[in-house]
């Protein structure tokens, strides 16, 4: 699947990796992998980036240097999958409980591409999309910028009382540990035997 804004910085990360790279550098490798942008267009991108505190900028005249201050960012995907294997009990239920928070999250069916980029390779949990609800949730990723193959195979989760307290759990989780503010949760103690 390719997303038009995500994919370039998710292209400019993997192309940096560890190691630096020139602006000439970066340019060469994105025109290999298929983005086509001027090269004034990419210094301003960069610029935002190093701004926004993704990349770290490098004076090493007559160039500048481009590094990454952390690895690669995760995607939404990632991050609810992460936070899915923290929650369950095993894989198979974190699996689920993926498939499911994604349902929640985006009120439509996943396509197996999605569960792919969150980790999931088996068969899917719940049940396959019917080819209306298929059609309809495709032509909702194709408006966000997705290309989504016309084989590709989308599920859907019924409501599960257990799935949506994880599910609740999950989300809490996921904002908590990815706006790093952990420090602010109360801890709790348990008084009472369940």
């Amino acid at each position: 699947m390719f997303h038009p804004e995500h994919d370039l910085r998710f292209a400019i990360l993997e192309i940096l990796r560890e190691d630096g790279k020139s602006i000439s550098a970066i340019s060469r490798e994105l025109e290999q992998r298929g983005f086509d942008l001027h090269r004034l267009i990419l210094t301003g991108y960069l610029r935002a980036l190093t701004d926004s505190g993704v990349l770290r900028e490098k004076e090493v005249p007559p160039s500048k240097i481009y590094q990454p201050i952390k690895g690669k960012e995760k995607d939404i995907y990632e991050t609810v999958s992460e936070a899915a294997r923290t929650i369950a009990s095993n894989s198979e239920e974190a699996d689920e409980l993926t498939l499911y928070s994604l349902f929640r999250m985006f009120r439509r069916p996943i396509f197996q591409e999605e569960l792919t980029r969150a980790g999931i390779e088996g068969p899917a949990f719940g049940r396959t999309a019917t080819k209306e609800e298929r059609q309809e949730a495709k032509q909702i990723l194709t408006k966000a910028g997705f290309k989504v193959p016309d084989s590709s195979k989308a599920y859907l989760m019924e409501e599960s009382p257990k799935l949506e307290k994880q599910f609740c759990d999950l989300m809490v989780f996921a904002l908590v540990s990815r706006q790093d503010v952990s420090y602010l949760v109360r801890e709790t103690k348990q008084t009472k035997l369940l």
